[in-house]
């Protein structure tokens, strides 16, 4: 388990030095964090009679479940639920990201080689390679959905109120 480690720390550094990785993994959570907080918080001032113009876009499943909302309360929940899928997406293509570059940046830099050469299993290789990408992903979209949920909150509060 200590190789795998040794692993993880190796391709953090690796990876972590070059812009486009550190860019694609924070602009994914900041762009899905920002566009619905920003829809969220221009339809504050909007009247209901102005929403409910837009309810008729909306699925009939959720003429059930708003049943006893606002129309600007339901379009808020319509908004939220359409944007959570989007953090369902995040720990698939940020690792994607991360290993693309870890493996193209092993052979630009020709370590690739010596890293095969090394005494240690292919399994831990796969497992610290598989780690390393894996876990920044699951961290960033944890911490974006939080900071959405948060946000999404009191946004969607303060316009009931």
């Amino acid at each position: 388990m200590d190789k795998v480690w040794v692993i993880i720390r190796k391709e953090w550094s690796e990876v972590f030095k070059n812009r486009i990785v550190l860019f694609a993994v924070a602009f994914m959570p900041i762009l899905f964090i920002i566009i619905p907080l920003a829809i969220l918080y221009s339809m504050r001032g909007s009247v209901d009679a102005e929403i409910s113009g837009m309810m008729t876009d909306m699925p009939e499943q959720f003429a059930t479940i708003c049943k006893g909302l606002s129309a600007t309360a339901c379009s808020q929940y319509f908004l939220i639920s359409q944007f959570l899928i989007l953090f369902l997406l995040m720990p698939v293509i940020i690792p994607v990201t991360i290993a693309s570059y870890s493996i193209v940046g092993e052979k630009t830099t020709r370590t690739l080689e010596p890293l095969l050469a090394t005494p240690i299993t292919t399994l831990e290789l796969l497992t610290g390679k598989a780690l390393a990408a894996a876990a920044p992903a699951l961290g960033v979209t944890w911490l974006s959905y939080i900071i959405f949920v948060v946000g999404a909150s009191q946004l969607a509060a303060s316009s009931t109120r």
